[in-house]
């Protein structure tokens, strides 16, 4: 399915507020958001990567295992709060996925 005129017009700020989250606040000044600790989570199912190369123009791939090849996990995900990490079932943990952050917490379940 195709992303819609008002789901295209959330992503300014949807990067924007990512962005703002997961910058690290100057000295001296109380953080935008409180410490929390990492997490993990499994997740059994395709982790999807979008982009948008030109106007009118979507793409999207499967995330597949560097080793094994695999695609559907399940997949061991731990985040940090700043960078998301994949680990397949086959022992290979890779933080080059390029997943976007809300690509990888809008699938999750809730935590």
């Amino acid at each position: 399915m195709p992303p819609t005129e008002a789901g295209e017009a959330l992503l300014p700020d949807l990067i924007a507020l990512f962005t703002e989250l997961a910058s690290t606040s100057p000295s001296g000044t109380i953080p935008l958001t409180p410490p929390v600790e990492p997490w993990q989570v499994r997740y059994a199912g395709r982790f999807r990567r979008h982009g948008r190369p030109a106007p009118e123009v979507w793409t999207a791939e499967t995330i597949v295992c560097s080793a094994c090849g695999g695609k559907a996990g399940p997949w061991t995900v731990t985040c940090d709060w700043h960078q998301v990490s994949l680990g397949c079932p086959c022992g290979v943990v890779t933080r080059e996925h390029g997943l976007a952050f809300s690509e990888v917490w809008l699938l999750l379940p809730d935590l």
